[in-house]
């Protein structure tokens, strides 16, 4: 009997609710920010809209609980729930309320369009006492993963932070990585330039030095300032401008000329009549150390670091024009502290007395350095072949001005000895590269003599490697396998510090096992590598992406990255497919 009346209760409330074409509680989730970038914070929230003739119980009732599901790279905080109205009958929720859910996103979570799942537990009662069977909804809330700043470096994923906060600590960071940047092997060519060029003007006084120094990193900040923005405006790879053949042979130029001044083949002088007029205004020296600062901009620009990509990135996203001005600007003040402090004591050095000989050991090395930089920079102008020969044909040179042929005295010092068997081994390297060439070029052959691919500007690359994104990815998806693209360039220093000490790495080549990897060419940087750039999001180089078998992406990293947190990353990679 007591079944019936139950039976026949329920059927009378059911009615009821569906006379009134009433639904309880209706729920919606949101996710904020819509778009989470990795390494950032955010909250979900679940809001309850309950109708006004029904109310739901609170968590001490029993029966209230918003508990999202696990997801890889996902961390939930402790739900934030709101107070209950007290009632003789317990807690009790009604009107509108709102559950928050703060959570975290880190480098496991994957890139992309991807759900966060809610289960919700509730039971509606009627204002008339009347309460229906806990209900249990699961509320799917779309969200999008943006790769951010994948393995860039904790100064990194502090300036994506700052930037989401709009917070003024940004500008800060930026310098910080400006000046870490400084410290870098790609901006120590700059350094006996800046020797050169202030410290010839500076006169021994440090003050002059300085000044001549904030000339300099002011030219630097501009060039740096106004390729950010061009870069982030047209979606131009930040770097490409250096390898245009105007701006490599200038700048090929500029350090071979340099170089040779510095060997004492002949002396830079600005004309007596000149300096008598300029002398008193006092402007040359600061407007050559402003230009020479410009041209530091364009040499360093290649130079990519995580840290630089992240502002292009924000500055792209934002379209803030003064944003972008005042990052690139206080990431370029950072950079140039180094040189302030090189300008400002290069006049001193300058200055000091060479009866001892070894200022001019110095300057020499200098030269032969610069020398070398600017056969180093006309690289992409030549073929393999033209610039080994070139290689060989400088080596010689030097060689034959460093006294390779003359007649070495019984009674030589030690300097002239010395110097004898620098130039002998100059001689000997550039005649075996000279050799090399007349020998011809040959097809390049993997250590087993099998054929190895080819970049698009005639790089060989290591066995295993593709060249063409199209095969790679119709590779990865006929064979099931993950893909990994390294865009790179032959002018980005960064890209040859990864070839050179990460991807050889044991452990790298132990993690890649099952990958397909490709090498992407930017050299050229034509119509072709503009779209790829666009089409995976390509800012700076190198950029590192993986992607999953159907071409999801699943994390990337930028800049060069040591070989054991590559590896780390790639095993992530692996847990998520």
């Amino acid at each position: 009997m007591k079944k019936v009346i139950f039976l026949l209760s329920g059927l009378l409330l059911a009615g009821g609710v569906v006379a009134q074409d009433t639904i309880p509680v209706i729920l919606k989730g949101i996710v904020e920010p819509a778009t989470v970038a990795i390494g950032t914070e955010g909250q979900l929230s679940v809001h309850f809209d309950i109708d006004p003739l029904f109310h739901i119980g609170d968590v001490e009732g029993g029966f209230f609980e918003v508990s999202p599901q696990p997801l890889p790279g996902w961390a939930f905080k402790a739900p934030i729930i709101p107070e209950s109205h007290e009632t003789p009958y317990g807690g009790q929720y009604a009107g509108q309320i709102k559950v928050i859910l703060p959570f975290s996103v880190d480098k496991e979570a994957l890139v992309g369009e991807t759900a966060v799942e809610v289960k919700v537990t509730y039971q509606p009662c009627s204002e008339e006492g009347v309460c229906y069977p806990p209900e249990d909804e699961s509320l799917r809330i779309p969200v999008t993963v943006e790769p951010g700043v994948v393995s860039g470096g904790s100064i990194s994923e502090r300036l994506t932070r700052a930037l989401e906060t709009g917070s003024i600590v940004a500008f800060l960071i930026v310098f910080l990585g400006g000046l870490l940047t400084s410290f870098t092997p790609c901006v120590y060519p700059m350094i006996p330039i800046t020797i050169a060029v202030i410290g010839a003007q500076a006169d021994g006084g440090k003050l002059k030095g300085f000044t001549l120094s904030l000339f300099y990193v002011l030219g630097l900040a501009t060039m740096f300032s106004t390729l950010g923005i061009v870069a982030a405006k047209t979606g131009a790879l930040f770097g490409s401008v250096a390898q245009h053949p105007i701006a490599v042979g200038l700048i090929g130029g500029i350090f071979f000329f340099m170089g040779l001044s510095m060997l004492g083949f002949y002396t830079v002088r600005v004309p007596s009549s000149v300096q008598t007029r300029l002398q008193g205004k006092r402007r040359s020296g600061f407007l050559g150390a402003y230009v020479t600062g410009i041209v530091a901009g364009v040499v360093v620009s290649p130079c990519v670091s995580p840290l630089l990509v992240v502002i292009l990135t924000w500055v792209a996203k934002t379209g803030s024009l003064a944003l972008g001005v005042g990052l690139l600007f206080s990431f370029a003040l950072g950079l140039g502290v180094l040189f302030i402090l090189i300008g400002t004591f290069s006049g001193m050095l300058k200055s000091l007395p060479k009866s001892g000989g070894w200022m001019e050991i110095v300057e020499h090395a200098f030269g032969i350095l610069l020398v070398g930089l600017a056969l180093f920079f006309i690289k992409p102008l030549f073929s393999a072949m033209m610039y080994k020969a070139l290689w060989g044909a400088a080596l010689i040179v030097v060689a034959t001005f460093g006294g390779a042929f003359a007649v070495l005295a019984a009674d030589a010092d030690k300097k002239s000895k010395f110097s004898k068997a620098f130039a002998m081994v100059a001689l000997v390297l550039g005649a075996g590269l000279l050799f090399s060439v007349v020998q011809g070029a040959q097809a390049p052959v993997s250590a087993a003599g099998e054929s190895v691919a080819l970049t698009a500007s005639g790089h060989a690359l290591p066995q295993g490697w593709l060249s063409s994104e199209p095969e790679a990815l119709a590779k990865a998806k006929a064979e099931g396998k993950p893909l990994m693209i390294d865009f790179w360039a032959d002018w980005c220093a960064a890209c040859h510090e990864l070839d050179e000490r990460t991807w050889p790495e044991a452990s790298v080549k132990a993690a890649l096992e099952g990958f397909v990897i490709v090498k992407i060419d930017q050299t050229k940087n034509g119509e072709a590598e503009k779209a790829l750039q666009k089409k995976y999001g390509v800012i700076g180089l190198p950029t590192v992406i993986y992607l999953s078998p159907d071409g999801k992406e699943l994390g990337r990293f930028e800049g060069y990255q040591p070989a054991e947190k590559v590896a780390g990353m790639i095993a992530k990679v692996k847990g998520t497919l």
